[in-house]
């Protein structure tokens, strides 16, 4: 059965695509498989997804309250392509544009979910429609590393401080990459540990020393002492032997 969708002049049927096929869908421009309209013209390579044929011609979305949001088979910009709000990738295809803000998304980031669940993460991740995350900060990607511009859309757990990029979200974790995670983060722990035993070596070597400078000056006390003792009885001796000198000479 022939149908037709506004943004192709053809009439279009249903069909079958594979993923090996290597088709590019013409509405959102990915390569998947699956149920999709193709265009009945032999010559035409027009194809859509099920799920593009089925697109809303009109949204209000969370990230741009303040107006809809038109489908449009095109971008508006006289043969020009866009670039998308939610992922800064470029696009040349279906389009959800605001015209009074020259706002525009993809189809797919149109349709993301809010919240999605990562085996490698207890909590879900919520949709955030920037990566801000404060003025001196850097949003950096738990999957991928990569660094995240500041306006770009991103999954993220606030309590745990862990999001991704919005195409690192299906993407499973590196089983070494995670196991290094792990292994640098029992480093630091153990360099935390040994730091704060190092603080309390110091301060503890601090108080030995201040004994041991007072024991030494205790030592030099004594020592002085034995010293001054000894003088006195030199002294003490060297009148003696004068005395015992001078009763010799008298007596003679």
């Amino acid at each position: 059965m022939e149908v037709k969708h506004f943004s192709h002049e053809h009439p279009l049927c249903h069909a079958e695509v594979k993923e090996e096929d290597g088709f590019i869908f013409s509405g959102c421009e990915l390569g998947l498989s699956g149920s999709a309209y193709k265009c009945t013209f032999s010559y035409c390579d027009f194809l859509l997804h099920d799920s593009c044929f089925k697109l809303a011609p009109l949204i209000q979305h969370k990230s741009h309250p303040h107006h809809p949001l038109t489908l449009l088979p095109t971008p508006p910009y006289d043969g020009f392509g866009f670039t998308c709000e939610a992922c800064l990738y470029f696009g040349h295809a279906f389009v959800y544009h605001c015209a009074a803000c020259q706002f525009d998304l993809h189809v797919g980031c149109a349709s993301l979910s809010e919240t999605v669940k990562r085996d490698d993460h207890e909590h879900p991740l919520v949709l955030s429609f920037s990566a801000y995350i404060g003025e001196d900060k850097i949003f950096i990607c738990d999957v991928c590393h990569g660094e995240v511009p500041k306006s770009c859309w991103v999954y993220y757990c606030q309590g745990c401080d862990y999001g991704t990029h919005l195409d690192c979200i299906t993407i499973e974790a590196n089983p070494e990459e995670k196991e290094e995670e792990e292994q640098e983060a029992e480093r630091d722990e153990e360099q935390q540990e040994a730091e704060e035993g190092t603080e309390y070596s110091v301060a503890e070597v601090e108080s030995r020393l201040k004994l041991l400078q007072l024991q030494m000056q205790l030592a030099q006390q004594h020592a002085q002492s034995i010293i001054d003792a000894g003088r006195m009885l030199s002294r003490l001796a060297g009148y003696l032997i004068a005395d015992l000198k001078f009763h010799l000479i008298v007596g003679v």
